[in-house]
């Protein structure tokens, strides 16, 4: 299972599958999947996070964002950032990157 359970399954569909257009949480859990575990398309990037703990992809055109645990075995999260919050941070790379360097 990518999410560690069905609550954090559900609990993540509900605060950001309507982003992604999924309609169950089955469907976005696979979309989750598809991204963080699938082959990374040429807009995508990723690190591992400077606390070593976490595994994170971002496409910095669709702005498309995921977390795993550092040895992927689950997601923390899948989402789109806002687009204040990606301008505030100075764009898609600066965003990844402030993320990386936690």
């Amino acid at each position: 299972m990518p999410f560690r359970t069905v609550y954090d399954r559900d609990t993540h569909f509900q605060r950001h599958g309507a982003e992604f257009g999924a309609a169950t949480e089955v469907e976005y859990e696979e979309m989750a999947d598809q991204f963080m575990f699938g082959p990374m398309n040429a807009d995508t990037r990723d690190c591992i996070r400077a606390s070593r703990d976490s595994y994170l992809r971002m496409d910095l055109v669709q702005t498309d964002f995921g977390v795993t645990c550092v040895n992927r075995l689950f997601l923390r999260t899948f989402y789109r950032p806002t687009a204040a919050k990606i301008r505030n941070r100075g764009g898609a790379q600066a965003f990844l990157a402030s993320e990386c360097a936690r």
